[in-house]
């Protein structure tokens, strides 16, 4: 399964390929996605081409990874953008 296709995602949504981030609750979905920099379960970094988004939190995992996007979750405590 697609995370679009999870998430009823438009494609009209998407601007000409831009990152688009979705936190609900516990979850963050991070369509875009380019890499994955770091994986602990306190702190995941993704890269998003010319950013760099680092989750930090408690029990974090990576529920989906596929070359469409990403699923972040856990008890995301704080995120910080980066370039």
């Amino acid at each position: 399964m697609k995370i679009k296709d999870k998430l009823s995602i438009n494609p009209r949504d998407m601007i000409f390929g831009q990152p688009r981030i979705q936190l609900v609750g516990s979850e963050c979905t991070i369509d875009g996605l380019q890499s994955i920099i770091e994986y602990s379960d306190t702190k995941i970094s993704v890269s998003l081409g010319s950013q760099l988004i680092t989750f930090y939190g408690d029990e974090l995992h990576i529920n989906s990874y596929t070359r469409e996007g990403i699923i972040v979750e856990g008890n995301i405590l704080s995120m910080e953008f980066s370039q």
